[in-house]
């Protein structure tokens, strides 16, 4: 009986030594890769976080139908760890604490917030887990030397930069603002400002959350005879703010963000309404482009509804944090992965991401017009101008 316990207890030091030397996180041990996500399911946020969790979800699903991430010839189903953020700072770094730590992810993916991502990108930093970002679009994020943080999607400098270059190109001034009053809002207007003359004297009214009322900006951008307003704010307000104006009588030409190009937003507004009004888009769905038209399709398949640039980054961002693990050549090593994420060249329903010393990936960046049916164009840049139905 002696004999046989010390034989056990040989056979289970064996295994722990084993389990030491290889590793119980190696892709030869693991029967699946977690891979962590944030958004906002919940709250103010959690429309746009529904977007973004569609195309992870259907990332997930294509990955796995394949069999999962291809490592050492095996491949490895993935799972989502997906923790709601709520749009708040604190419960943002609170979920990246606990991903890096607890649930020990080598990747985290997501968030909606610029605030959020940058309460998170510190954690992220001292625990060396790539994080890579595929909404938030402060332009601070990547200037803060964090070496493990990456993003998919243009910045608002790059977003305000196309934007201003065809601005520029249809002479309307001066250019009037109605803003989110905090860094989002302040932040574009304050871009927009240094990059479009047009912009610089014109009026500037901002706004809080939860206010309904517009018509003293209207009554302003009225009274400086602006040619052109810009809304610096998300889908709600501006709907209100779009109501409002053309309920006045303004004769404006009206500018609007990702938020109010797609098919969501028309459903708050008549076509009347919206007809005329420019945006910049981070992702025409309409697009005669192979790459666009056959994601747009498996997302209408999937969900029922036209596809939105949210969706489409955050799956380009799982397929890519797939891609760099493959080329890594690991499912654990979080520094290899970052050196992976660094070099990547993937071509994505988003165009080609590659990432620039700081993290940034320097999307196509278009701007689409509303047509009186309710379609959409495709105005900028000049090789993909296209007509109604397009955008």
């Amino acid at each position: 009986m002696l004999r046989i316990r010390h034989i056990t207890m040989f056979t289970a030091a064996a295994t722990a030594l084993a389990a030491g030397l290889f590793g119980a996180g190696t892709a030869g041990a693991q029967d699946k890769v977690t891979i962590g996500i944030t958004s906002a399911l919940s709250g103010p946020l959690s429309a746009p976080g529904k977007f973004q969790m569609n195309g992870f979800r259907l990332a997930e699903e294509e990955i796995n139908a394949a069999g999962g991430v291809s490592i050492g010839g095996r491949r490895i189903p993935i799972e989502l760890k997906v923790y709601d953020t709520r749009g708040n700072p604190g419960e943002g770094a609170s979920a990246m604490q606990r991903l890096a730590t607890v649930d020990n992810v080598p990747v985290v993916l997501g968030e909606l917030s610029s605030g959020v991502a940058a309460a998170m990108a510190p954690i992220a930093e001292d625990n060396e887990l790539p994080l890579i970002l595929t909404v938030p679009t402060g332009p601070s994020l990547t200037q803060q030397g964090h070496k493990f943080l990456f993003r998919v999607n243009a910045n608002n400098a790059q977003l305000n930069r196309a934007l201003a270059e065809f601005l520029g190109q249809q002479g309307w001034s001066p250019v009037a603002f109605i803003a989110w009053n905090n860094d989002a809002g302040r932040g574009g207007v304050n871009g927009m400002k240094s990059m479009l003359a047009a912009a610089k004297d014109g009026y500037v009214g901002y706004f809080n959350v939860g206010e309904v009322d517009f018509s003293s900006h209207v009554s302003n951008i009225r009274a400086s005879k602006a040619q052109a307003v810009m809304l610096l704010m998300d889908e709600e307000p501006g709907s209100l703010a779009i109501r409002q104006i053309r309920d006045a009588g303004l004769d404006v030409h009206l500018v609007g963000t990702l938020a109010m190009g797609s098919d969501r937003f028309l459903k708050r507004l008549d076509a009347q309404k919206l007809a005329g009004m420019v945006q910049y888009n981070a992702f025409p769905p309409n697009a005669d482009v192979p790459r666009i038209k056959a994601f747009s399709a498996r997302y209408k398949a999937k969900y029922g509804e036209e596809a939105h640039g949210f969706a489409a980054q955050s799956y380009d961002g799982l397929k890519l944090a797939v891609a760099a693990m493959e080329q890594a050549g690991t499912v654990t090593d979080r520094k290899a992965i970052r050196e992976a994420l660094a070099k990547i060249q993937y071509d994505g329903v988003i165009g080609r991401v590659a990432f620039g010393d700081n993290g940034q990936a320097s999307p196509p960046v278009y701007v689409t017009q509303w047509c009186e049916d309710g379609k959409r164009r495709i105005l900028f840049p000049e090789s993909m101008k296209a007509g109604c139905g397009a955008g």
